[in-house]
């Protein structure tokens, strides 16, 4: 036996070792001239010598494109099989290339992130759908932000007043055609009050001397915006102004009218002939006092979605407004709440406003007139938002009617008070 074995492995050897030898050249000969293909998605695409005056659209702070390439790689098929999305990039210099073409991807451009893998010795050819470069100017704007009212529900006992800068730009660097694009078109800034609780608006001070308006600062984590050519997400809002971003609230409440509503009556000129002071006159009864010869509610009301200083600005020259039509035409007359002389109010609404904010902002005309331009938003939204309620439970409701000769005013769940019967004649 061992005879044999001995004779297997050492009779001559030497012949046995060449062929060996023979056979392992052939064998890596062999090997190395067998080639394979194989595709790969999404490589990375990174840009190197970009002039500094201009930008490709979709590029990321670090150089690479948004966009990435689909390869097809032929080469040695012992290492091009190894290859797995995350082992090479692409490198493109793009210094010499014109502002718009087509670049063509060969193993030049392949940069191997495997240390294990040599891809300039292995691969043989590069084949890729079509892929466009566009270089644009690099140029700076200031682009208008489009502050939107807040999404979301605001939390319990509070009411959405405004956004305080209400206006604001960003600072952006891009490509011309979209930087301008949105200059014209400006960028959408929306906050979600829904991210706010309760209980950190009652933790806020009252916004000065008006204890039912308070502020509430934005946070730096809020002031982001998109920018829409730039695909790595958010950017921080730049305008120094900023700093300053607040959302004003009002905190809801019931406010006693502690004065009494005048009754106008409106006889329209179409209708004049029949319906007029003469023949229609307003009547008293339990909800319509005559004071001074001029009509007056008598119930108690509460103003609502409104702040006490608007209310003691405005609270002598509200009245109600009923116009008077054909009862064949309407049983029941249409009625208002009006404002009178509602300029002079604003003036003086804002001009109170202006006086506590230039504690707080100094006397800078153009922040002062940002300022008024806000109060006057507020003011014009309190008189849109204004309402009357007999209580928490009870908005206030009129039944007004052509009863007779007469015009009948009436509140339903209101409380009456025995008043004289002398009609009012206009």
């Amino acid at each position: 036996m061992e005879s044999l074995i001995s004779r297997l492995f050492f009779y001559q050897w030497q012949r046995k070792l060449l062929a060996l030898i023979v056979a392992i050249v052939i064998w890596v000969f062999v090997s190395h001239s067998i080639t394979s293909t194989i595709t790969i998605p999404s490589v990375p695409i990174r840009v190197i010598n970009l002039p500094a005056d201009k930008t490709i659209i979709g590029i990321l702070p670090n150089g690479f494109l948004a966009k990435r390439a689909t390869l097809t790689i032929s080469g040695t098929k012992d290492v091009i099989e190894q290859l797995e999305p995350g082992d090479l990039e692409v490198l493109l210099d793009v210094s010499n290339l014109p502002n718009e073409g087509i670049v063509q991807i060969t193993k030049k451009n392949l940069v191997s992130l495997n240390p294990d893998i040599n891809l300039s010795k292995h691969v043989t050819s590069v084949s890729h759908p079509e892929i466009m470069i566009k270089m644009s100017p690099l140029i700076t704007e200031n682009i208008p932000i489009n502050i939107h009212k807040p999404i979301g529900e605001v939390p319990h006992g509070y009411e959405y007043l405004d956004i305080w800068p209400i206006v604001l730009t960003q600072t952006v660097t891009g490509p011309q055609e979209e930087v301008l694009k949105l200059k014209d078109k400006g960028l959408d800034l929306t906050f979600n009050l829904s991210e706010l609780s309760e209980e950190q608006l009652k933790a806020l001070p009252p916004t000065g001397n008006h204890e039912d308006e308070i502020s509430f600062i934005v946070p730096e984590k809020w002031k982001k915006i998109s920018i829409p050519y730039l695909t790595h997400g958010t950017e921080s809002l730049n305008d120094p102004e900023a700093k300053f971003l607040q959302i004003n609230f009002l905190k809801q409440q019931y406010i006693p009218i502690e004065s009494v509503v005048p009754i106008h009556i409106f006889y329209t000129l179409k209708y004049s002939a029949t319906i007029n002071p003469n023949t229609y006159a307003l009547a008293a009864n339990n909800f319509v006092a005559i004071k001074n010869y001029i009509p007056t509610l008598t119930t108690q009301l509460y103003a609502y979605h409104v702040s006490k200083l608007f209310v003691e600005i405005v609270k002598d020259n509200i009245e109600l407004q009923i116009v008077t039509v054909p009862k064949k035409e309407r049983e029941r007359l249409q009625w208002d709440i009006g404002f009178i002389d509602d300029t002079h109010l604003e003036d003086a609404y804002v001009a109170y406003l202006l006086s506590t904010a230039k504690n707080t902002l100094g006397s800078s005309k153009g922040i002062l007139e940002e300022r008024e331009k806000h109060f006057r938003i507020r003011f014009r939204e309190y008189k849109h938002r204004f309402a009357l309620y007999l209580n928490p439970q009870n908005p206030l409701q009129i039944e007004a009617s052509l009863e007779g000769n007469k015009i009948q005013v009436y509140v339903p769940n209101g409380i009456s008070q025995p008043q004289a019967k002398e009609p009012y004649a206009g």
